[in-house]
């Protein structure tokens, strides 16, 4: 009978030999999450790297009060990526490659003269957006993470993912549809 996540952490904070099981369960996921938006190999195995270690070093002082054990993983991932880009002075971007934005376009429900406006314009709205407003954005309707999941890699409530995101989506919906006009 496998442990449950919650005994492992426990075990894993007496004796850090035990934090394997940890590791196996989450490096592919948080491997993909800084792979999606570093988009270099190593620098990527780096920095997955660098978030098991610290979540290691700091594993006793995590502790469960409503943010899951992956979100707390996952905030670090990310807190590790914006370290990444400012120590570089490099730009974070967005590889549309591997998604091309369905669950997005869906969700704005455009016609079909705005879908193609929609896809054309889709890199550059992106880009304009502030990192975070881009990072909720990604996670909801790129990755499918629910808002809870999203708002507790994000540190900010359901309810603010909500309220950013539906203004966030009405914001790119008005620049398509200058787009469509002009």
């Amino acid at each position: 009978m496998e442990l449950d996540e919650h005994a492992l952490i426990e075990q894993a904070k007496q004796d850090p030999k035990r934090f394997g099981p940890i590791y196996e369960k989450y490096h592919e996921p948080i491997f993909r999450f800084v792979y999606a938006r570093i988009g270099q190999l190593e620098a990527s195995k780096d920095v997955t790297s660098s978030v098991f270690y610290k979540a290691l070093a700091n594993l006793k002082k995590y502790q469960v009060r409503g943010l899951s054990f992956s979100s707390w993983l996952y905030r670090i991932a990310l807190n590790e990526c914006y370290d990444f880009f400012r120590s570089g002075k490099k730009h974070r971007t967005v590889a549309l490659d591997d998604y091309m934005g369905v669950n997005l376009l869906e969700e704005l429900q455009f016609g079909d003269s705005e879908q193609e406006a929609w896809m054309n314009s889709l890199p550059v709205l992106l880009e304009s957006l502030e990192p975070k407003d881009l990072e909720l954005i990604e996670m909801r309707f790129f990755e499918g993470k629910s808002f809870k999941e999203a708002a507790d890699i994000l540190d900010i409530t359901e309810n603010n993912a909500k309220t950013r995101s539906y203004r966030l989506l009405e914001k790119m919906r008005k620049e398509v549809k200058k787009l469509v006009v002009k």
